[in-house]
Order: structure tokens, then C-alpha cells, then sequence
């Protein structure tokens, strides 16, 4: 009687099997990277939000900022009254307009997720406090119009309440207010424009990366920093005459824009502030920089008529950069680089004339 034996596979069929499989999700990925296909845009916000996460909020654990004994309760009555110290003056020569967020200044906006904004005047009394509305602003980057120009890959559980924080503010001179926001875990990082009534609601809300500081013209047309992300960058720089070309990449980069807005919110005009330095003698400065954020451009501002200076008029562009330490003149018509101011200053942030 015969005994019926299986051959046991050996090791090598095995190994080659599972290096095929190797091989073909290593070409999967490959093309879903290169193509931008599902799951691409998936794997690509949970990478950023992995990052997020590891290399911002764990540090950040350690600082004293973090350190909730830092935080004092102050009763709501008492807190008005301890908002401000007054050195050498007893009042405020003109008002001005603090920016709130999500829990501030609930004293004045007790019905809502704090105050936008508040407006203080004289003696530190308040003038006027615009409520925090994010729901409503919410409802606005659904919009059809900025959804395709403007996707965003938003951290798992986005909402604008828990998301959103306001970097800068400017009154218009019926009571509205131009308000910038920025989102957190949120690529990319701008959060958009809006007008905001005195009642809190917005009359129009661009979604559309802007990210900093805003400044209201006399004429109520907002310069806004904003940006356009998501794209390669491969150029090449000059840094002088008869030296090599030195390449910068970077797979998606920020390429900071200075955004002209009328007071409907129409977009009048766009500047790509790397642009105007790459036409200008002053590009080798862009060696120096991250070629992933070059610029940051983190504020816009006129030149005064009083603007002193060979080849400088009124009106032309005072730009901000943090990451070239760095700010530029851009002739007001042909956005053209004029001048490029350095000095004894890092990182500085809403230079004014």
C-alpha cells in the first residue's frame, strides 16, 4: 500500500511571489503618486495631518505657553477694566480694532463663539464689538466658485469653530469689517478673506488662501497676502554675471501673491511677489531661502505722499517678507521690484510707512 506525499513548496516560489506583490504596489504607488489619482489625495492629507500633529503640537507640549498655570480666570466684570494699561497718556489718541477669535472677549458677545472683533475708543471704553459667526462663514467654502480654484485638504473632522483663527482685521467705513483667516492642519495654511457686517454676518467670503494681514486703501480696496500652492517649482537663478546656474525645486510650493479686492469682494488684480524678485537684480536672495516657502509675504501697505527716496511714489507697494528678512518697494502700476530693504532686523512682520 502506497502512502499518498505532498510536496511542500519550496522557498523560492514563495519569495518571488511575494516580491511580485511587492513590486506591484511599489508601481501602484508610483502611478497613483505621479498621476494624482485615488487614493493619492487621501494618503496625501493624512501624511500632512501625521506631520502636523508630530512636529508642531507634540514640541509645542513642552512649552510654557502650554503651561495651564499660566492661565488666570478673571471674572467677566473685571475683565474689561484689566484689558488695558495706559503708560503716559490716560486715553487712546485714536480708536483701535482688536481681533478676537473663538472664546474672546465673550463679555461683549455673550450670545456667540466670542467676538470677531472689538472696536476701543477714549479711555479704553468699547466702541463697538463684532460677533464671532463661524458657522455662517462656514457655509461659504462649500461655494461652487472657489471649491474647484481653491480645494483644500482639510484634517479629518475640519470645522471653521475649531479650525479657524483670525490674523488680521481692517475697518471698512460703514461698520463692516475685512477680516483674514488662517487654518490650522489645513494645507494650505491661508483660510481666506470676508467682509463682515456689524451684525457679524459676512457679506461676501473668499476662500482663497489668503493667509495674513489685510490693509484697507482710502479708497476701500483691500491688499491682501494670499497665495497659489499645490505646484511644482523648478527654476533657475543667476546669483551675478558669469556665475553658474543654481536650480531651486520643491514639489508643491507657496507662491505668495499680492490680491487687490474691491469692496465687493471682486478680485482686481494678483502679483506673484517670487516673480518680481526673480526679475529683479535682487534674485540671488532667493538662494537663501526655503524654496518650499520663499517669500511669506506677510503684509501689504502703501507708500505715504511724504515717501522719500530716488524712483519712489505714493502709492507704490511696501511688501513684508519674514523668510527673506527682508521688504520691497513694488512700483504701484508695473509691480515692478524697486527697491529691496535689509537691515538689522529677522522675521519682521506688517512694516508700515
Amino acid at each position: 500500500m502506497h502512502r499518498a506525499v505532498l510536496a511542500r513548496p519550496g522557498k523560492a516560489p514563495v519569495l518571488l511571489s511575494v516580491g511580485a506583490l511587492m513590486l506591484a504596489a511599489f508601481a501602484a504607488g508610483l502611478y497613483v503618486a505621479r498621476y494624482e489619482i485615488f487614493p493619492y489625495a487621501l494618503l496625501s492629507s493624512a501624511r500632512k495631518t501625521f506631520v502636523s500633529l508630530v512636529e508642531i503640537n507634540l514640541p509645542a507640549l513642552d512649552s510654557p505657553l502650554h503651561d495651564p498655570r499660566r492661565f488666570v480666570d478673571v471674572p467677566p466684570d473685571q475683565a474689561a477694566a484689566r484689558r488695558f494699561e495706559f503708560i503716559g497718556s490716560d486715553h487712546l489718541t485714536d480708536p483701535i480694532v482688536v481681533p478676537g477669535g473663538e472664546g474672546r472677549f465673550r463679555e461683549y458677545c455673550p450670545d456667540h463663539a466670542g467676538c470677531l472683533a472689538v472696536e476701543y475708543a477714549g479711555r479704553g471704553e468699547v466702541r463697538h464689538a463684532w460677533p464671532y459667526r463661524p458657522e455662517e462663514l462656514e457655509k461659504w467654502l462649500e461655494k461652487e466658485e472657489f471649491a474647484a480654484d481653491f480645494p483644500y485638504e482639510h484634517v479629518p473632522g475640519f470645522s471653521f469653530l475649531d479650525h479657524a483663527r483670525i490674523v488680521g482685521v481692517s475697518p471698512y467705513a460703514n461698520g463692516d469689517l475685512l477680516a483674514v483667516f488662517q487654518f490650522k492642519h489645513t494645507h494650505p495654511y491661508g483660510g481666506g478673506a470676508a467682509r463682515i457686517d456689524r451684525t457679524g454676518k459676512p457679506v461676501w467670503y473668499r476662500p482663497d488662501y489668503s493667509h495674513h494681514r489685510p490693509h484697507l486703501t482710502d479708497g476701500e480696496v483691500a491688499l491682501v497676502p494670499g497665495l497659489r500652492s499645490g505646484r511644482p517649482m523648478d527654476t533657475e537663478i543667476v546669483p551675478g554675471r558669469g556665475d553658474p546656474r543654481i536650480r531651486m525645486s520643491c514639489p508643491r510650493w507657496n507662491d505668495d501673491l499680492v490680491n487687490v479686492i474691491d469692496p465687493a469682494g471682486r478680485l482686481l488684480r494678483e502679483t506673484s511677489v517670487f516673480d518680481a524678485i526673480l526679475r529683479s537684480p535682487y534674485a540671488s536672495l532667493l538662494l537663501h531661502a526655503d524654496p518650499c516657502d520663499p517669500t511669506h509675504v506677510n503684509s501689504v501697505h502703501l507708500l505715504g505722499t511724504d515717501a522719500a527716496g530716488p524712483g519712489l511714489e505714493p502709492e507704490d507697494l511696501v511688501v513684508s517678507m519674514r523668510n527673506l528678512n527682508a521688504f520691497a518697494i513694488l512700483d504701484r502700476d508695473t509691480r515692478r521690484l524697486k527697491r529691496m530693504v535689509r537691515g538689522g532686523f529677522m522675521m519682521q512682520h506688517s512694516v508700515l510707512h
